[in-house]
């Protein structure tokens, strides 16, 4: 006669049950995630954009300017935002930017005032605002996004 073993599936089929729903809720979830990261990382654009010093000269190659003018400033803060949630094949994101139809009060797009001040041109200095702002909160949104979906699947254990 062989040895038997007897277990329990109950543990088996609640851990089959929060799988399920959370198969099913999955995209919401990664959804509120992914917008809480990405909103910790808009909030630092947002302020690095407020920290852009401002000036009302124009850059020569000699001396490029250094910041942008208030108009400018003003369409950047105005302008900036974060796009809706999209699936791409399986990969819920986001984009964090300036939309396409977006112009200051000057008719200068805010993608071209961003670019310019992002990447420097001749005749202005590179401040890389939004690089920056990711470089430095790319922990902290990546930790709050862990964070929401080990709180959410906590939940769903309940």
């Amino acid at each position: 006669m062989m040895a038997g073993s007897r277990y329990n599936n109950a543990g088996v089929n609640e851990m089959i049950q929060i799988l399920q729903r959370l198969t099913y809720d999955w995209e919401e979830i990664a959804g509120r995630a992914v917008y809480e990261g990405s909103k910790i990382v808009a909030d630092k654009v947002k302020q690095n954009i407020q920290a852009l010093p401002v000036t009302d000269q124009w850059g020569t190659e000699e001396h490029p300017r250094h910041g942008v003018t208030r108009v400018e400033k003003q369409g950047l803060l105005d302008g900036f935002g974060i796009a809706d949630m999209i699936d791409s094949r399986g990969y819920i994101n986001t984009l964090s930017g300036f939309d396409d139809a977006g112009y200051n009060a000057d008719g200068k797009a805010n993608r071209l005032v961003a670019r310019a001040t992002q990447s420097g041109t001749t005749f202005s200095d590179k401040i890389p605002f939004f690089e920056n702002a990711v470089r430095a909160t790319r922990r902290q949104a990546t930790q709050k996004m862990k964070e929401i979906l080990e709180q959410e699947i906590e939940n769903l254990q309940r």
